[in-house]
């Protein structure tokens, strides 16, 4: 079986009832050991030439305002015994994630888990339909992707990936300093860079993941990744009822484009290319 982005769909695995399966015996090792396994060919894993340069640096930002603005939109749209937030997190909390991640976290990511320390439900999440995760959470797919670099022999490279804009993110496979932010129970994430490329920003907003091979930028910070959530809401640009006779993991959703989830409408919304090459 060749490693298709059809093939690649077929392991993918969706849903609260296998959250835990995925952090496990379904992590984001298992394409490349699918592949090991059924002997398809891998590349030599040769680290990719980084362009010359230095990234931009991170935006100092006050998300306050945009906090704001999605509280009155999600109090005014959403059903609140399905969509619940979790209550905010203390500086104890987010200073151990720091810790474990080894990266100085910026002003806006404390803002927001002050706001709420994510949610727990990945069907009823508030970034249409996905769930922000609690910092545990956080913690622990950020752990499973430290375990999948080492059953890559440490070679992030070992599966190739590349990145839109092209030179903005790393291509790798994994990399320890994308710190989750969301969720999709297949172990793809929205998540924040804190390693870019020289023509990135630090603290940049991107897709990144199993079944992410081409790694998008979303937006150049955390605030600018939320308020153009906020934009889109506000626009009217959101379906949160099921259709007739439909059923849906995860009714809160884009209007438009039609898409099969907001990670792949997000790529189209920007005009970033298909997540696999």
């Amino acid at each position: 079986m060749t490693d298709t982005p059809t093939s690649r769909r077929g392991v993918m695995i969706g849903g609260a009832a296998v959250g835990a399966a995925v952090l496990g015996l379904f992590g984001p090792a298992m394409c490349a050991k699918v592949r090991m396994d059924r002997g398809s060919p891998l590349p030599s894993g040769a680290a990719p030439q980084r362009p010359q340069g230095k990234s931009k640096p991170m935006i100092d930002e006050d998300i306050a305002p945009v906090l704001a603005r999605l509280d009155a939109w999600y109090a005014a749209n959403l059903r609140p015994d399905k969509y619940r937030f979790n209550p905010p997190a203390t500086d104890a909390q987010i200073d151990a994630l720091e810790r474990l991640v080894g990266v100085q976290l910026p002003s806006a990511y404390r803002q927001l888990y002050r706001w709420h320390d994510g949610e727990n439900n990945d069907r009823w999440g508030h970034i249409y339909g996905l769930p922000i995760l609690p910092l545990k959470q956080v913690a622990e797919h950020w752990t499973q992707w430290n375990r999948t670099l080492a059953e890559l022999g440490g070679n992030r490279y070992l599966i190739p990936g590349s990145s839109w804009p092209e030179g903005a993110i790393d291509p790798a496979y994994v990399n320890p300093r994308w710190i989750p932010l969301t969720a999709d129970g297949s172990s793809d994430h929205i998540g924040i860079d804190f390693d870019p490329w020289p023509r990135g920003r630090v603290g940049q907003v991107i897709l990144f993941g199993r079944n992410e091979e081409v790694k998008a930028v979303l937006a150049p910070s955390l605030g600018t990744f939320l308020g153009w959530i906020a934009d889109l809401l506000e626009s009217g640009n959101f379906l949160v009822d099921p259709e007739p006779g439909v059923q849906q993991l995860r009714e809160f959703r884009l209007k438009q484009p039609e898409s099969d989830g907001f990670h792949d409408g997000a790529r189209k919304l920007l005009g970033a290319p298909s997540q696999f090459p």
